[in-house]
């Protein structure tokens, strides 16, 4: 059985080996913590769609101070991660969001995948504060 037959089932296998906290609130919809040493914990959103895989994760809330710089850090950073880039929504608030074949979801991807989101969000949280 390929990701594209029934991608649920390679996420939810991946995500059972892993041995991460997850729940599936709904079919095609995972919310997953990822453990962190500088932030607590990274929750991800994961969507599976009729084409693809879409990851969502939250950072950091709006800047406070120095904004333009932060913006500009994550501009220079997306050019350095693997399958994910950083994103603002309309309150300033920072996430990553990603988006994956679903030819391309398996268990090594996948792994690559949430290890990108947990060093990103992880990696640059004090940063970021």
């Amino acid at each position: 059985m390929t990701a594209e037959e029934n991608p649920d089932a390679v996420l939810t296998a991946f995500l059972k080996d892993a041995e991460l906290d997850w729940e599936s609130p709904e079919p095609g919809t995972y919310v997953v913590k990822l453990p962190g040493t500088r932030k607590l914990s990274t929750t991800l959103s994961l969507l599976i769609g009729k084409h693809t895989l879409s990851l969502q994760a939250f950072v950091v809330r709006h800047p406070d101070a120095n904004e333009p710089a932060v913006h500009r850090w994550l501009l220079e950073h997306n050019l350095k991660l693997y399958g994910v880039s950083y994103a603002i929504d309309h309150l300033g608030d920072i996430y990553l969001t990603g988006r994956l074949p679903l030819a391309a979801v398996t268990p090594d991807e996948l792994d690559r995948l949430l290890g990108s989101v947990l060093e990103a969000a992880d990696g640059s949280f004090n940063t970021l504060l």
